[in-house]
């Protein structure tokens, strides 16, 4: 008897130890709010970021969003389809929708442009591709706000992975440096209230305000003149 009872505890131990070997994780408690903390269900995310964007906005144009296997972080828009792509390798970078809506509202800005035919693709897109994703930029961020998205969330993703050429020659997009001051300068203009908010101690903003601490100083004191001299046109 004892030595059947060996043999089934032994059965049973290197059974266990043969489902251990190849075992599979399954999240069951993934929800839409808690996605950034599990891996799961990357396109409802997407989706749903992208459908908050479209009805805040009002939009009356189509652009259907999907994600895509690329481990490139990057995403895109065909302008003749106006389907937009998120790179599944762009995902890893993201914490939280905030950031999210914003890559999705720059492509939103082509998607929604390129129905303006050809030639407006042809003149925005091709003559002066630099500033037109700038203004692509600043759309977003209009879109980001209006759609309860906190636009500071532009500058944290955007200093993860702008890409910073050593030169604009021969580039499609500016260099990442000029893009987030841009933005930044947008917000302090246009939405001054978010530059107290609770993202501006994420590490990567702080990493902005570091890095262009001179130029942001200067920013400001321009400001502060124009201001002044403002209030006292007014006054007069």
């Amino acid at each position: 008897m004892k030595k059947k009872i060996l043999l089934l505890c032994t059965c049973l131990l290197l059974g266990a130890n043969a489902f251990g070997a190849d075992y599979t994780y399954v999240i069951t408690d993934l929800e839409m709010n808690n996605f950034w903390q599990k891996t799961g269900k990357s396109q409802e995310k997407v989706s749903l970021v992208a459908k908050n964007l479209i009805l805040k906005n009002q939009f009356n144009y189509r652009a259907p969003v999907f994600v895509i296997e690329n481990k490139t972080p990057h995403a895109t828009t065909n302008h003749i389809t106006r389907i937009i792509e998120i790179h599944s390798g762009l995902l890893p970078l993201i914490d939280n929708d905030d950031e999210l809506a914003f890559i999705i509202g720059h492509e939103m800005s082509h998607a929604t442009d390129s129905y303006g035919g050809f030639m407006k693709i042809l003149k925005t897109m091709g003559y002066n591709s630099k500033s037109y994703e700038y203004k692509c930029d600043m759309k977003s961020i209009d879109y980001m706000v209006k759609a309860g998205y906190d636009p500071i969330s532009a500058i944290i993703i955007g200093n993860k992975f702008f890409s910073e050429p050593h030169w604009d020659w021969g580039q499609t997009h500016p260099k990442g440096s000029k893009r987030l001051i841009s933005i930044y300068k947008y917000i302090y203009k246009k939405y001054p209230q978010y530059l107290t908010s609770d993202k501006t101690n994420n590490p990567y903003y702080k990493n902005f305000e570091y890095v262009f601490a001179e130029e942001l100083k200067g920013f400001h004191h321009k400001e502060s003149v124009r201001q002044q001299k403002q209030l006292k046109k007014e006054a007069i």
